[in-house]
């Protein structure tokens, strides 16, 4: 469960930096893009881990 809740925040914390960013530069699905990505990130990190141990 922590580590559900580890990727729940970092995807948030990315998506809010992307979607800050993407509006300055005029891009306003990058937020979405960069949540996506690191959510699927850590859904590989986090099953590659468990099944390395």
């Amino acid at each position: 469960m922590g580590k559900a809740i580890i990727a729940v925040i970092l995807t948030l914390f990315v998506w809010y930096l992307a979607i800050s960013y993407g509006a300055r530069i005029n891009l306003p699905e990058l937020g979405n893009l960069a949540a996506i990505v690191v959510m699927g990130g850590c859904i590989i990190y986090f099953n590659d881990k468990k099944n390395n141990s």
